[in-house]
């Protein structure tokens, strides 16, 4: 489900990087706000995506403890730089996605230069949340299906960011 964008889901950021940055200083180098929630404006998932920087590679998997404590639950390793742990909202089981990666990594820097890109671009912007909202009413909960179909726009807006990054 994409609604239209809350004021909500900053204050809902602040208060868990708040949390977040109460763990060690050795484990957080660095908290960020991304994704659709993090435009101001975007129509989004109600999710709140947080990227939390380490420099702690690999990961010591003795530290999801330390993240359950905040109720943060381990999702999945997409590969051993990147690590997601989900967190309920409310009603949602995935009010939050917290994505621990390595500090400065290319997906690091690749997803701060996407949300910074559809900050400062409102067309593609909307042009992004207006494929969300169509998948989203078209497959509803497929999440694997609309992760898919959304992807070629992902990649076209991410050479977009690159080039225009290149040029600064």
């Amino acid at each position: 489900m994409v609604e239209p964008y809350q004021p909500l889901w900053v204050s809902r950021y602040e208060d868990e990087a708040a949390l977040l940055c109460d763990l060690p200083s050795e484990v957080v180098q660095e908290v960020q706000h991304f994704g659709s929630t993090s435009v101001p404006g975007m129509s989004a998932k109600p999710t709140v995506d947080i990227l939390l920087g380490t420099t702690l590679w690999p990961w010591p998997e003795s530290l999801d403890t330390a993240l359950e404590q905040l109720g943060y639950i381990f999702y999945k390793a997409p590969n051993e730089r990147w690590r997601v742990y989900l967190k309920p909202w409310l009603t949602m089981p995935r009010g939050y996605h917290l994505h621990v990666v390595e500090h400065d990594s290319d997906h690091w820097r690749d997803h701060l230069l996407f949300r910074d890109y559809l900050r400062t671009h409102s067309a593609d912007a909307e042009r992004y949340a207006s494929l969300k909202q169509n998948l989203a009413g078209r497959l509803g909960g497929q999440r694997g299906t609309y992760q898919y179909e959304k992807g070629e726009l992902v990649r076209e807006l991410m050479r977009c960011a690159k080039a225009q990054s290149s040029q600064v």
